[in-house]
């Protein structure tokens, strides 16, 4: 058992719960920066619940938008976990919407990382900082070396966020000289700890009620929750970790592919899951209209090849199929329903 203490920020995130679990399953001790003390009561509530030995865990309060309690959090942290960042599910009109916070807050942190002598930052960013806003023209396959091209017209708020916030977070960790490493999974999917949800989770629990009986033709690449944090516990101490971009995913589904696994794995959604993919110029006439459209116009008959390798051969990466981190999110919505 380790005494080496991992700052892990945003602990209350959906991804963050999951690498807190598996950190205190290490015997790492771990100090979760929380937006208000109500937040950290919950999480050390949930985790318990969980089976975490919440006697390592100590929570701290620290916002994005505020200077307050960075350095605090992070003085006599051993290593540094950043997954803390802003995904509205409804995107916003102006493209640099969420750039200020996203960017902010991880320079923040990365900052407060160095002063306190941390041995190694691991940020966790997204394929959207890496597939985005490039033409169909472009080789299908995508690796930790792409950036997304945030000039483009077709780049979503989110997408631009997160490339700008990783891109600082590089910048500035090489100015601090900063071991850095990024994580950069694709539609998180899995099993739930407490109540924390993603879009990608809310995404299914809305094919589970049927809200979405058509989908754009799309296609994502999906991987577990526990992988994705599997990915971040091991690139703390990896050799030949540092100073790389991480691609986790495992495997691609279409939005009719994940409705698919939700009624492979529970067949009385069958009648709920989307029934059609919708033709990509009624997409297109709907963007005019209805926001959420938009965001789907760029990525529309697009098939991305995520190379994941890397990930495989310095972090031991063994993804379980995406097929049953959608029926694992399923699991966890249902039981959450039932306790409810």
């Amino acid at each position: 058992m380790t005494d080496q203490r991992v700052l892990l920020t945003g602990a209350t995130g959906f991804i963050a719960r999951h690498i807190a679990l598996q950190l205190l399953q290490q015997g790492y001790r771990v100090r979760g920066t929380v937006r208000s003390a109500a937040k950290g009561e919950g999480l050390l509530a949930t985790l318990a619940q969980a089976g975490a030995d919440v006697s390592r865990l100590e929570v701290a309060e620290a916002d994005l938008t505020r200077d307050a309690g960075w350095q605090e959090a992070a003085n006599g942290c051993d290593f540094v976990c950043h997954t803390a960042s802003p995904f509205p599910a409804r995107q916003p009109a102006d493209k640099l919407a969420l750039v200020p916070i996203a960017r902010d807050g991880t320079l923040r942190v990365v900052s407060a990382a160095a002063r306190a002598g941390a041995k190694r930052l691991v940020v966790t960013s997204s394929v959207a900082s890496i597939t985005y806003g490039h033409g169909k023209e472009r080789d299908a396959v995508f690796t930790g070396d792409d950036w997304s091209n945030v000039d483009s017209p077709d780049i979503s708020a989110y997408a631009v966020s997160k490339t700008l916030a990783e891109r600082a977070a590089w910048e500035e960790a090489e100015r601090a000289n900063l071991p850095m490493v990024a994580i950069n999974p694709g539609l998180v999917a899995g099993p739930l700890i407490g109540e924390a949800a993603g879009t990608s989770v809310q995404l299914i629990g809305m094919m589970m009620r049927g809200k979405l009986p058509a989908v754009p033709d799309i296609v994502f690449g999906v991987v577990d929750v526990r992988d994705v944090a599997a990915a971040h516990v091991a690139a703390l101490t990896a050799e030949g970790a540092i100073g790389r971009r991480f691609i986790v995913s495992a495997g691609s589904l279409s939005m009719m592919g994940i409705g698919r696994a939700i009624a492979e794995a529970f067949p009385e959604y069958r009648g709920k899951v989307p029934r059609f993919a919708l033709p990509d110029v009624v997409v297109r006439i709907a963007a005019l209209v209805v926001g959420e459209a938009r965001a789907a116009i760029p990525e529309l008959g697009r098939r991305k090849e995520l190379a994941t390798e890397p990930a495989r051969a310095v972090l031991g990466f063994a993804p379980a199929d995406p097929r049953e981190a959608v029926a694992a999110t399923v699991r966890s919505l249902r039981e959450l329903s039932r306790a409810g």
